[in-house]
């Protein structure tokens, strides 16, 4: 070691003289060196040692930013996600625990329901009168308790049938008896339990007499309009009645719809029955008329709610060419049979309307087959169809007309056993 150190020259440095010279050396160590040769040749000012320094704190502090703004972000939209989640979580476990549809139509689930929450409501009511007649065993002969007599009604309440609503169409005209039909109609109508609606057609324009009346009624209705122009009385009703099923289909009224004519007599329980229907139903209809000294009768005949056939008026000979032996008064049908036809499958999808090129005698035949195909579709009410409860009078008939009402006001309800039929 000390060999080698001895022959080792010392470095000389800066500013010290050698053989009389003084010289820079330049170190490899020393940065100040190069800085130094450059200023003495140059004579411009040395460059800051701590420019790259600043550099590099700006890149860092610029990278830091965006790194801050890229995790803001990434964590700003996850919070939209979760805050988004809780809407469609419905949805999205329906759809995957069930991956095939549901094959029940809307009153299928309507009738299951409702039969649920009956059964439901039968096993509470009858815990409830198990529980009041343990407490009659035990108080002995004492009053009933109050507070069960209030639950069970507020049970009762609470599972209460919906009803389908119904859609009575009625065509009318001006006249001196439109205000003697309308307000007749109306009051059966306001006997009807709701949901009802009314609709009302008129021809051309509406009338400020049955404006008035329909105001005053307390029935919810529906003033509509028939813009036909019409040379005769001829077809009046069936452009009528086809403006109300236009209606009915545009704003897809849900219901069962039948057709009312202002003059003839109808029995409350005929509305009632009529909330049964599942998709046409069918009855019979006793017709009075100044010729016979007795009731023609027209409809089916019924084993049950079956329709196996019809009453046979033998006086009309074209009778026979009718398909259906039914007048316009003698069955209602669901709405739904005009605005969805995929649901009733039904052949066309042309609409559903009364045709005015029939002759007047086959034109509610005509209209009938359009809604169903054969009387395995049809529905008899009441079972067995044994109650006769429209009678139908025409305008021109004064003596049928009060004929009618003593009828309906004696007795509504009538055996088709005990009327005399001409068949």
């Amino acid at each position: 070691m000390a060999s080698i150190r001895r022959t080792l020259s010392p470095i000389p440095r800066a500013g010290i003289a050698l053989n009389g010279e003084a010289y820079n050396v330049s170190s490899p160590l020393s940065r100040s060196s190069c800085s130094a040769s450059s200023y003495s040749s140059s004579g411009a000012l040395p460059s800051s040692p701590f420019g790259p320094v600043d550099k590099r704190l700006k890149q860092k502090v610029q990278n830091s930013w965006r790194r801050a703004v890229f995790q803001f972000s990434i964590f700003f939209m996850f919070g939209m996600f979760i805050g988004c989640t809780p809407f469609a979580s419905l949805s999205l476990s329906t759809n995957i625990t069930s991956n095939k549809p549901q094959s029940f139509t809307f009153d299928t689930n309507r009738t299951l329901l409702l039969e649920s929450q009956h059964a439901q409501s039968h096993l509470i009511l009858d815990q409830l009168s198990k529980e009041q007649t343990g407490l009659k065993d035990l108080h002995g002969d004492a009053d009933t308790d109050p507070i069960m007599d209030n639950n069970r009604l507020v049970m009762e309440n609470m599972f209460v049938e919906v009803k389908s609503p119904l859609i009575i169409v009625t065509a009318t005209q001006t006249g001196p008896f439109q205000a003697f039909y309308l307000n007749r109609l109306a009051s059966t109508l306001k006997l009807v339990p709701p949901p009802l609606l009314w609709v009302v057609v008129e021809m051309n324009a509406q009338s400020h007499d049955a404006a008035d009346i329909l105001r005053k009624t307390g029935v919810m209705y529906r003033h509509v309009v028939c813009n036909k122009n019409l040379t005769g009385l001829n077809g009046r009703r069936v452009h009528q009645r086809n403006a109300a099923l236009s209606h009915i289909e545009v704003h897809r009224l849900d219901g069962i719809v039948y057709f009312a004519d202002e003059e003839n007599v109808y029995s409350i329980d005929l509305f009632e029955d009529m909330r049964k229907i599942r998709r046409f139903g069918t009855w019979v209809v006793g017709k009075v008329s100044e010729r016979r000294n007795g009731a023609v009768l027209e409809g089916p005949v019924c084993n049950g709610t079956e329709v196996i056939g019809w009453h046979l008026d033998r006086s009309k000979r074209w009778a026979h060419a009718r398909r259906f032996q039914m007048e316009m008064s003698g069955f209602a049908f669901n709405s739904t049979i005009l605005w969805d036809p995929k649901r009733w499958h039904r052949p066309t999808l042309e609409p559903i309307r009364q045709l005015d090129t029939v002759k007047e005698r086959f034109q509610v035949t005509a209209f009938v087959e359009q809604l169903v195909e054969d009387e395995s579709q049809m529905e008899g009410l009441p079972p067995s169809c044994l109650r006769v409860m429209v009678w139908e009078v025409h305008r021109e008939t004064t003596f049928g007309a009060l004929y009618a009402q003593n009828l309906s006001a004696t007795n509504n309800l009538l055996n088709i056993n005990s009327l005399r039929l001409h068949l």
